[in-house]
C-alpha cells in the first residue's frame, strides 16, 4: 500500500504539475465564476482545513491497511487524477478572484495552502474530489458517528477552497461530480 501511496504521488506531481505547465504556455481561458461570487469574504482561518487534506490523504496505508480496503481508494484518485488532468487541459478556467493576503496567526496557514496551488488547475477542484473521496473510502471502515465526522470534515474542505478563494463554486460542484463518478465506479461506500 505504501508503494501504491507512492505511486500515486508521482501520478499527482507529473498531472496536476504538467498540466498546470501546458496550460500555461496558452492564453485561452475560460469563465467557471458568477459574478456574485466575487462578494464572498476571504476566510484565513479556513486555511487550516483547506490544508488538513496534506494530512489526511498521506495516513491512508495505515487507515487502509489491507489490499482489499486500500486498492479501491488508489483506483479513485488514480481516476480522478487522469480525468482532471484532461478538463484542465480542454477547459483551463480563470480565477476572478483577486490574489487574497493573511496576516497574524493564520498567514502561515494560508502560505502553505496557496503554495500548493498552481495557476491553472480550478475545474474540477481536486481538493474537493480528495477529501469526499477519502470521507467515503474511510467512512467505510468506521462506525456512524466516525462516518458523520469524516462526511463533515470533507464538506468543510470543499467550502475552504472558495472561503480561501482558491476555487469558484464552479470547480467545488465539479469536483463533487468527479469524486462522485469514482466513487460510484471504484467504492462500494458509494454505489
Amino acid at each position: 500500500n505504501l508503494l501504491r501511496s507512492l505511486a500515486l504521488t508521482g501520478l499527482w506531481l507529473l498531472t496536476y504539475g504538467g498540466a498546470s505547465y501546458i496550460t500555461g504556455l496558452r492564453e485561452t481561458r475560460f469563465r467557471v465564476h458568477m459574478d456574485w461570487e466575487l462578494a464572498l469574504p476571504f476566510l484565513a482561518p479556513f486555511s487550516a482545513v483547506y490544508i488538513s487534506l496534506n494530512l489526511m490523504m498521506p495516513i491512508a496505508p495505515w487507515v487502509l491497511r489491507t489490499e482489499e480496503a486500500f486498492l479501491p481508494l488508489f483506483k479513485a484518485m488514480r481516476f480522478e487524477m487522469l480525468a482532471a488532468a484532461a478538463i484542465f487541459l480542454l477547459y483551463p478556467a480563470k480565477m476572478m478572484f483577486p490574489s487574497p493576503e493573511a496576516r497574524g496567526f493564520w498567514a502561515p496557514f494560508f502560505m502553505i495552502a496557496d503554495a500548493g496551488n498552481l495557476d491553472h488547475n480550478l475545474l474540477p477542484s481536486l481538493h474537493v474530489a480528495f477529501a469526499l473521496t477519502c470521507a467515503a473510502a474511510y467512512g467505510a471502515h468506521r462506525g456512524p458517528w466516525r462516518k458523520a465526522l469524516l462526511n463533515l470534515w470533507a464538506w468543510a474542505v470543499c467550502a475552504s477552497t472558495v472561503l480561501t478563494h482558491q476555487h469558484h463554486l464552479a470547480d467545488v460542484a465539479a469536483g463533487a461530480g468527479l469524486s462522485w463518478a469514482a466513487c460510484r465506479r471504484y467504492l462500494d461506500p458509494c454505489r
